[in-house]
């Protein structure tokens, strides 16, 4: 198993500085749940892990709402349902591998997080920022 679940590269920018800069952060964060998920010997870290990327994800939806909101970003319903319905998935993953009841609970948070940045990152953060800052 590789130190990391996903390299970050600059085919993940969105052109948003700030909200560049904290999907490097999810990421970084990610890395370190899988890094802890490996070693699966401090339950506390992999608690703490956990933690850390709700708080990151809910702090960051609610930058970027702030900022499809300012950009008047005629999707914005339709992106912030999906910022709900992530963060709703990833809480039951979370609540699955927390209460230890699936045993492949680690490795579908890791596929779940992986797909979210590949996809929602890649193609709806995308076409977020350019639609915005065409309005600017």
């Amino acid at each position: 198993m590789t130190d990391t679940l996903l390299e970050w590269d600059d085919s993940f920018l969105i052109g948003i500085k700030e909200l560049d800069y904290e999907h490097k952060l999810l990421i970084d964060d990610i890395n370190r749940l899988h890094k802890e998920l490996a070693r699966h010997d401090e339950r506390s870290e992999i608690e703490k892990c956990l933690g850390d990327i709700h708080a990151r994800m809910q702090a960051h939806f609610a930058l970027e709402e702030r900022v499809m909101k300012e950009g008047e970003y005629e999707y914005f319903d339709e992106h912030r349902s999906a910022h709900d319905a992530l963060l709703d998935s990833y809480t039951e993953y979370m609540i699955r591998i927390l209460n230890d009841t699936d045993i492949y609970a680690g490795r579908t948070i890791e596929e779940f997080l992986q797909h979210w940045v590949i996809d929602h990152i890649l193609t709806s953060d995308k076409r977020m920022s350019l639609m915005v800052q065409a309005r600017e």
